[in-house]
């Protein structure tokens, strides 16, 4: 019977901690580099605060400004942004081989205990009596796997689909949140586009002069478009039914796993 891969060797194997470290030493590095530039006097973004009655100049760390938020929103995009086109590419390949196989990984242990209901029933030599001291717990962990299980196949069929990494992969999985936030201020197509051109001069990001003449095509839309699915799909977590056997504690834990599954495996 061949050996099933576990998480720990798939960690030792892809170490995904290692980038996650890496993303956010870089977004504590270059934190006040973002702030200089969306708050830089010459912003467009200074147009659209009139409203909220925000001072980008002032240093006070207790006021939650619109300036923190749009670059929270960068926290990943600036570790893309500091990496050429082939470290970028590798990047994100690296990271999703680790997200779809941890996914493929923990169903595939599902599975082979679904596959097994003799490991929840009394062995075939015990007495009646014990096997009536079983109750119906076999039943409820049963339930359990079933409903996990579900979700991880939605997660699958995800991988399954989901399009080839390229060098703007990385920057349009995590700049969806930075263009929403700009959206809601209702900001204008073209003072968009001039932030986004002010941060990758800044940063000299690396990428083809197509793309750079057509940000909304090669970065904007499909960042929003990923954002947008990824927030649709979040919102109908707890609509999903679960079987009458499961407790509220066990549900909540499902959906929590799978908030968790949706937000994290899809990071990259």
């Amino acid at each position: 019977m061949k050996k099933s891969t576990t998480v720990k060797e798939l960690q030792k194997e892809y170490n995904p901690k290692k980038i996650i470290d890496a993303v956010e030493k870089s977004f504590q590095k270059h934190r006040e580099q973002l702030i200089s530039i969306i708050g830089h006097p010459d912003s467009p973004i200074l147009n659209y605060h009139q409203n909220r009655q925000i001072s980008f100049l002032e240093n006070n760390q207790d006021q939650n400004t619109i300036i923190d938020e749009v670059v929270e929103s960068l926290k990943d995009a600036v570790y893309f942004m500091t990496l050429n086109k082939k470290e970028r590419t590798r990047i994100t390949q690296r990271m999703r081989s680790f997200e779809s196989a941890y996914v493929n990984t923990v169903l595939e242990r599902i599975n082979h205990f679904l596959e097994e209901p003799e490991l929840l029933r009394p062995p075939s030599w015990s007495t009646s009596s014990q096997k009536r001291r079983q109750g119906g717990i076999s039943g409820t962990i049963n339930d359990l796997l079933q409903a996990l299980r579900s979700n991880l196949e939605i997660e699958m069929q995800y991988w399954e689909n989901v399009s080839r990494a390229g060098h703007l992969t990385g920057l349009q999985m995590s700049m969806g949140k930075f263009f929403v936030i700009l959206r809601d201020l209702s900001m204008s197509q073209k003072d968009q586009i001039t932030i986004v051109q002010s941060l990758f001069d800044s940063f000299h990001v690396d990428w083809d002069e197509g793309d750079r003449e057509n940000i909304k095509m090669s970065l904007q839309k499909p960042a929003l478009a990923n954002y947008e699915k990824q927030r649709r799909e979040l919102r109908q977590i707890s609509s999903r039914p679960f079987s009458k056997t499961l407790t509220p504690e066990m549900i909540l834990t499902l959906e929590e796993l799978t908030f968790l599954y949706k937000k994290y495996l899809r990071r990259f």
